[in-house]
């Protein structure tokens, strides 16, 4: 399941049960890419870089991302709240996360 939802600040990116809150201006192809790595992880320390990136360093796109799990626990508060400080390249794979905080919250 995914769907997207824009104001004027933010942008709300929902797949399965997890729902990523994006800066407005951030690309779409750094959403898919953040949360593409998000699910598989495979990219830590694997990752693809292009002859560019080799040669001139990685051109990255960073923002904080926060990424709310729903119904995570059987009890209120039960949704998990992680807030990341994602980047990524625009001309690789290349994307990296450090977990800011986490937290339980009650949406659902």
């Amino acid at each position: 399941v995914y769907a997207e939802d824009t104001n004027e600040n933010t942008v709300t990116v929902t797949v399965n049960e997890v729902e990523f809150i994006f800066d407005a201006n951030t690309t779409e192809e750094y959403r898919s890419k953040v949360i593409a790595h998000y699910f598989s992880h495979e990219n830590d320390g694997a990752t693809a870089y292009g002859l560019t990136c080799t040669l001139f360093g990685h051109k990255l796109e960073s923002s904080v991302v926060s990424a709310i799990t729903h119904k995570v626990r059987a009890t209120d508060p039960r949704c998990l709240r992680e807030r990341y400080n994602m980047q990524a390249c625009s001309r690789c794979d290349y994307v990296t996360q450090s977990l800011i905080d986490s937290s339980y919250i009650s949406c659902c």
